[in-house]
């Protein structure tokens, strides 16, 4: 996703309001942009833009628009319309919605996972970004991703990060009452590997990994369904040829070097902290199997957002602000340092640095540099959901079939993320069901059902 902020100096979201297209090109009428020329205030640019698209629908005809304008003039022209259509009060309604709210609540409790995934989050801390906003934020390092999930429901957090699909299970009564879950932002892409004991080096071939125990941070997280979806691409059956151990994030390499698993797929840095240890080594990163793949997410309950909304959106635009922030190269560098404190990832400093500058040693003797390791584009997409939520159906997970495209529109957030990401300047694609490529193979968003009958007869 291209996050550059402006053309020419002038960011995206003035010039589309100019009249601009992102391309650099203006397509309004020339004389309804000389009002808007010269124009130094974010009101003077959404008045125009409301004036040109009010004569763009009363004469879609550019060559009549042109004529017209001609005709009368741009001023006279408004006038004319004005004594039809309340102009003023049009735009003055306008920029007051525009305007943020009074804070209904200022003082968030905020959990997080003490892994890479959580960056945005303790970002969004140490830029200032919460209180700029007006909020007393509180973040919780929590150890589960079920514990996180509970204290959610429970009403102890406010918000939280949530590996994905989550927040999409929780909304569809998965294993319990349906509990309307939305999905802010990704907290980031990529960022787990899938990691085997010392005692498998000469084992990297899955179709040999019968009997194997795989550790996992929950049942139906994103990790268990690439992982299955990896194992069952190469002949096994995950249902019956392996096993599956849920098991906090901090206690993955514990596991591995106690013998309790032979591996694990799992959010960084716990791949590169058993290297560190040597306790095991990376056979793959996330990315190999689905890239541009969601990890965790920033998740709000349906609730809370509707009697909450102010509350809602400056939080919204903290954590978008630090997504960008993070997901920006030039701003890593020292990036390390902090979340390796203890009240953050408590891990040695340099290996977070590897996952996080993508140099990193994979425990077979190798220095592999992958700048993508991981990213941290906040933009929801549909797509994601859909082709997790599939794959819980596949696997018997989810009981029945659901409408996937529907629950993808109602919990990931993508039209507000899009919004708020233009008001900083980046850029976001139009919310819609595009495909994913996963191993090598494209997942059309656009038709779950038709990739379900091909899937359940495979598994």
């Amino acid at each position: 996703m291209s996050k550059k902020p402006t053309v020419d100096g002038v960011s995206n979201a003035m010039r589309h309001s100019l009249g601009h297209c992102v391309c650099g090109r203006n397509h309004s009428a020339p004389e309804l942009r000389a009002l808007a020329q010269g124009s130094n205030g974010e009101e003077k640019a959404l008045s125009a833009g409301m004036d040109e698209a009010i004569f763009t629908g009363m004469f879609p005809d550019p060559a009549v628009r042109r004529k017209f304008l001609k005709a009368v003039g741009a001023g006279t022209a408004l006038t004319a319309v004005s004594a039809m259509i309340p102009l003023d009060s049009l735009k003055a309604f306008a920029q007051e919605t525009r305007k943020p709210g009074p804070i209904e609540k200022k003082a968030l409790n905020v959990g997080f996972l003490p892994i890479t995934c959580a960056t945005p989050l303790i970002y969004a801390e140490q830029l200032g970004l919460f209180s700029r906003q007006g909020l007393d934020v509180k973040l919780q390092k929590i150890a589960g991703v079920a514990l996180i999930r509970d204290k959610m429901i429970n009403g102890e957090l406010d918000f939280s990060q949530q590996v994905m699909p989550v927040a999409l299970t929780m909304s569809a009564g998965l294993g319990s009452a349906p509990v309307p879950t939305r999905v802010l932002t990704i907290l980031n892409q990529h960022g787990n590997s899938l990691v085997l004991a010392m005692k498998h080096k000469d084992n990297r071939n899955p179709k040999n990994w019968k009997g194997f125990k795989f550790a996992i941070p929950f049942d139906t997280s994103h990790q268990a369904l690439q992982l299955r979806y990896y194992l069952a691409e190469n002949g096994l059956d995950p249902d019956k040829d392996v096993s599956f151990r849920v098991v906090p994030p901090s206690e993955y390499v514990s596991n591995l070097r106690t013998g309790n698993v032979d591996g694990f797929f799992g959010g960084e840095p716990g791949g590169q902290r058993a290297v560190y240890e040597g306790a095991g080594f990376i056979h793959l990163l996330s990315r190999d199997i689905w890239k541009g793949h969601p990890c965790c997410s920033v998740t709000g309950s349906e609730a809370f957002i509707k009697q909450n909304p102010n509350t809602f959106l400056a939080f919204y635009r903290a954590i978008i602000g630090a997504s960008l922030h993070v997901s920006e190269p030039k701003n890593r560098a020292g990036m390390a340092k902090i979340l390796a404190q203890p009240n953050y990832l408590n891990q040695p400093e340099t290996v977070v640095d590897q996952v996080i500058t993508g140099k990193y040693a994979d425990g077979l003797g190798n220095i592999k540099n992958v700048p993508d390791r991981v990213d941290f584009q906040p933009y929801p997409h549909y797509s994601m959901a859909v082709w997790m939520m599939t794959q819980l159906r596949r696997w018997n997970m989810l009981k029945q079939d659901i409408d996937y495209k529907k629950l993808a529109e109602q919990v990931m957030l993508a039209t507000d993320a899009k919004r708020l990401m233009a008001d900083l300047g980046a850029q976001a694609p139009a919310p819609g069901f595009r495909k994913e490529t996963i191993l090598g193979k494209e997942f059309d968003s656009n038709r779950p059902d038709e990739y379900l009958k091909r899937q359940i007869g495979k598994a």
